[in-house]
């Protein structure tokens, strides 16, 4: 019965850390997890340049501590999940296993495993929705004040989107290409797809692998994507420019 209890308190406690979004301490656990995160990819993406092969040790240690707190965060979600399969086999419950799986087998070295770890930059998406949760807390009734802040979350979601893209798709193309001069290390890969996305001049260097072309692909469509959603942002801050002193005035009025 003891255990029970102890139990009940620590699903109880799992559910506001991580699944009750008004809950300061969800705020707090979300926002340690993502500098956990930042840490980790970064130590990822270094560790592939052999310039900084000196300090390998201090990448592995990185990576080790990050694994060992996404565990204790993977366990905590299962426990405090109202239904645990639906976690576990869900996109963020796989990406998760994923992303902290491959060190515990030891077979972190094999470049493919090594680069699949980066996928875990995707769990950056959950702190987009409660980014836009917290912003919009305080933005009050003013029609101003709600356009001023679509227009500030639509350009921090093209940036951390384009920011995700480059990542992903930079260590998929190191997966493929690693053994060309211009895909050696991850920084150089994730350069080349922001080149592509871009449509800079580096983006005349062409994959020699199916998969590597398949990743260009990828990147030009998403590119095409990105800036048509740039072209619609750019639209709103221009018609907010234009129409808002129309709309201050029609507020003081009304």
């Amino acid at each position: 019965m003891h255990m029970r209890a102890l139990y009940n308190r620590l699903q109880h406690l799992c559910k506001k850390a991580f699944y009750d979004e008004s809950c300061l301490l969800y705020v707090q656990v979300n926002n340690f997890f993502s500098v956990v995160i930042v840490l980790s990819i970064l130590s990822i993406i270094l560790d592939s340049v052999s310039l900084l092969s000196r300090f390998h040790l201090i990448f592995t240690t990185i990576e080790y501590t990050a694994v060992a707190f996404f565990t204790i965060e993977y366990i905590c979600r299962v426990i405090g999940a109202e239904k645990r399969l639906s976690y576990i086999f869900s996109f963020y419950g796989l990406i998760d296993l994923i992303s902290m799986v491959p060190t515990y087998f030891h077979i972190a070295n094999f470049t493919v495993l090594k680069s699949i770890r980066a996928l875990r930059i995707l769990r950056f998406m959950r702190i987009m929705r409660l980014a836009k949760v917290a912003r919009f807390e305080h933005v009050g009734k003013s029609i101003q004040n709600v356009e001023h802040a679509i227009i500030r979350m639509n350009l921090q979601i093209y940036f951390l989107t384009l920011l995700i893209v480059v990542i992903v798709l930079g260590n998929l193309i190191y997966i493929f290409e690693h053994t060309h001069p211009h895909f050696q290390n991850i920084p150089l890969s994730m350069l080349w797809v922001l080149e592509s996305i871009l449509g800079g001049s580096i983006s005349t260097v062409v994959p020699e692998t199916y998969g590597g072309i398949g990743v260009m692909m990828v990147a030009r469509f998403i590119g095409f994507i990105l800036l048509g959603f740039m072209v619609h942002i750019v639209g709103n801050i221009a018609a907010h420019m234009l129409l808002g002193e129309k709309i201050a005035r029609e507020e003081e009025q009304g």
